[in-house]
């Protein structure tokens, strides 16, 4: 038998932050084994390759439906969701841009699959 702690990551055992169910219908490739009567949690270990998990079920990055940089290195994940820039568009003009973007409104909070502002991992890849 097997016992873990529901905001633990069963992979890396890293504590994990509560996603809403609208953040996992936003993200994942498929949608139809996720109960919504279920807590979700997204692994904030970016050495890890679980994004999502639930009890023992996990996620990784391919099945999101846009990878992300939060736990690739691969030019083509994604870094921001809300004007799609991805970690081979990342420079310093990119940056003023995203600023001047980000300033008239975002959506970090649903289309992140972290669920929070990307700034943070913008600014990483400068």
């Amino acid at each position: 038998m097997q016992f873990f702690l529901s905001n633990r990551c069963p992979s890396c055992k890293s504590e994990g932050k509560k996603i809403k169910y609208e953040n996992i219908l936003a993200n994942l490739r498929t949608i139809e084994n996720i109960d919504q009567s279920k807590e979700y949690f997204y692994c904030k270990n970016p050495a890890c390759d679980v994004v999502y998990f639930c009890g023992l079920q996990t996620w990784h990055n391919a099945d999101l439906i846009r990878p992300t940089a939060a736990k690739s290195r691969d030019p083509e994940a994604t870094v921001c969701y809300c004007f799609d820039y991805r970690i081979k568009d990342i420079n310093t003009h990119s940056y003023t841009a995203y600023k001047e973007k980000k300033a008239k409104g975002c959506a970090c909070s649903m289309r992140n699959p972290s669920g929070k502002c990307c700034h943070a991992l913008f600014k990483s890849f400068l």
